[in-house]
């Protein structure tokens, strides 16, 4: 499968987001939850109301624009949490460093992506409400139930229209993607028997030493890597050097663990 750099990758699945329960350190909070006393329920919903309150008050808080467009705190902390667990291990205490490394990446990644659909919309490339559909259906179908569903939508304080334009812009990203970044690599086929021929012995399988058909796929991927970097590294550049970027956290950032 083709896969792109942390700058501009998409996840497939949505609601891995924060303020559905997940920390900035990667831990789930899921869990089972006990019976509770009328007074406990009671504390319980005004707990829900506030978290409601936050993810609202969140979308409304813009964070950066790109070309005009905001990006919002809830996208923002959203994205902190998806990164968060390639800087933070579980239960490793907190380090206001590696917030600042989690909080960068993350707006790198939405700024990146941001532009990724505006160039994908400029260039008139335009999704299927079918094909927004069937992703849709999907991602139903691996929360096995509709109950899941409807209650993972309430957790994550997001539409299921505000998921379908999700699914629609991830979509975007991966059509633009394919045309200025993959199609635009070739690996060499002599570079390929240049390193099985001097690496072949390195190439083992199941049954012993690979042949070169079998070992080809690896080699290619391997060859594929930097050159796939290097020319991302170059339209992503194009795209910034052209474009009106506002980071303009200012004191929305101060509410960042407010509204975790």
């Amino acid at each position: 499968m083709k896969k792109i750099s942390w700058r501009i990758a998409v996840t497939t699945v949505l609601f891995a987001f924060a303020l559905a329960g997940v920390s900035c350190k990667g831990k789930s909070e899921n869990k089972e939850v006990p019976k509770l006393t009328p007074e406990q329920a009671k504390a319980h919903e005004k707990i829900i109301e506030a978290r409601a309150k936050s993810i609202e008050e969140s979308k409304k808080t813009v964070v950066a624009k790109v070309n005009g467009v905001a990006i919002t705190m809830y996208e923002l902390i959203n994205e902190m949490n998806t990164v968060a667990p390639q800087y933070i291990k579980p239960e490793e205490k907190k380090d206001p460093k590696l917030d600042e490394k989690v909080k960068k990446a993350a707006m790198d990644r939405l700024v990146f992506r941001e532009l990724a659909v505006q160039e994908a919309i400029k260039q008139g490339m335009k999704v299927t409400p079918e094909s927004v559909v069937a992703a849709l259906n999907k991602v139903k179908a691996d929360l096995k139930s509709e109950d899941a569903y409807q209650k993972k939508l309430r957790q994550s304080g997001i539409t299921e229209e505000e998921l379908k334009k999700q699914l629609e812009r991830n979509m975007l990203v991966d059509m633009i993607t394919e045309k200025e970044i993959f199609d635009k690599v070739k690996v060499d086929p002599n570079q390929v028997k240049k390193v099985y021929a001097k690496d072949k012995a390195s190439y083992k399988g199941p049954s012993g030493q690979m042949s070169f058909e079998e070992a080809r796929p690896l080699i290619e991927q391997k060859l594929m890597t930097p050159l796939v970097q290097k020319r991302e590294d170059e339209w992503v550049n194009g795209l910034t050097k052209s474009a009106k970027i506002e980071i303009t956290l200012g004191q929305a950032e101060k509410e960042i663990h407010s509204i975790r």
